[in-house]
């Protein structure tokens, strides 16, 4: 089973149902989602919100009867709902597909009991610690694009992932990547990497994103042979020959750079487009035999 909420039915229903009395502190901790239900007028507004959230996810105010259909969802889809506290999700526990992204949270802690996650989206949130994601190893694919992130540690453990989103957060260090042997999907643009030699092994991947960083060493992506399309627009690249080895290349980019010479890149006979605007390559000739291949403005 598989619900997501339309922005306007979510702000709809959500307003109204969050202008109940004000509360005090739930008399224990709920476990299942009827206790949250049941204790929702002791809870604080942002929890409460979430409760009202799902209410309307359940299509029924009956906290019974709502526990029954969420329980037994396999796929989530609450973006855009600007909650703060998922902790009535905690007991969601055969969620196997969750979206949260484009909402307020900063504290993902209940997460950490959906262990049959395999997708799970929080992009455009507030989080910088994503500790807890060390239990949840059945993630094929994990996109955490545009928090405040820069500690990648635990993301060592989760070497079940195919598809991984980290871009737009404070990530220097990529090493806990380098166990990551079954990715195929790499999106790290607008970060502060300048290091590649952990990426060096993540063979398998055929589509990555390293646009925005501050990378000059293109050595380690060598031995990528699978890639399909790359993109390393706005580095501080001057060498490509690196490159030339790639020959499963179809999409390149690599404007904004500080290239020259592109010569080397003829060994890429599968190339269907190679972006270049803004490098100060003289003359600007293409190394193919199709010359709109190359894009110089």
């Amino acid at each position: 089973m598989k619900l997501s909420l339309a922005m306007g039915t979510l702000f709809t229903f959500t307003l109204g149902f969050c202008t109940s009395p004000a509360m005090g502190v739930p008399l224990t901790t709920p476990k299942t989602f009827t206790e949250w239900c049941q204790q929702k007028s002791t809870l604080p507004p942002q929890t409460r919100a979430t409760v009202d959230l799902l209410l309307v996810i359940a299509y029924t105010q009956e906290c019974n009867q709502a526990n029954h259909e969420l329980t037994n969802l396999k796929e989530l889809n609450i973006s855009f709902s600007q909650i703060s506290d998922i902790k009535p999700l905690s007991s969601l526990t055969n969620l196997t597909s969750l979206d949260l992204s484009y909402s307020q949270v900063s504290d993902i802690e209940p997460l950490s009991n959906l262990t049959n996650l395999t997708s799970l989206n929080l992009s455009a949130n507030k989080i910088y610690d994503i500790k807890i994601l060390s239990n949840l190893t059945n993630l094929t694919s994990l996109e955490l694009h545009e928090n405040q992130i820069s500690d990648i540690k635990i993301l060592s453990k989760l070497t079940n992932l195919t598809e991984l989103g980290l871009a737009a957060n404070k990530i220097i260090d990529t090493k806990p990547l380098s166990s990551l042997t079954n990715l195929t999907s790499l999106y790290i643009s607008r970060n502060q990497i300048s290091d590649l030699k952990p990426l060096s092994n993540l063979t398998n991947v055929t589509s990555l994103d390293l646009s925005e960083n501050k990378i000059s060493d293109l050595e380690p992506l060598s031995k990528l042979t699978n890639l399909a399309f790359i993109n390393l627009t706005a580095n501080k690249i001057s060498d490509v020959k690196p490159l030339s080895k790639l020959t499963n290349l179809t999409s390149l980019y690599l404007s904004g750079n500080k290239i020259i010479d592109i010569k080397t890149l003829s060994s890429l006979t599968k190339l269907e487009e190679l972006k270049m605007y803004g490098n100060p390559i003289f003359p600007k000739e293409c190394p193919f035999e199709s010359s709109i291949i190359c894009g110089f403005e």
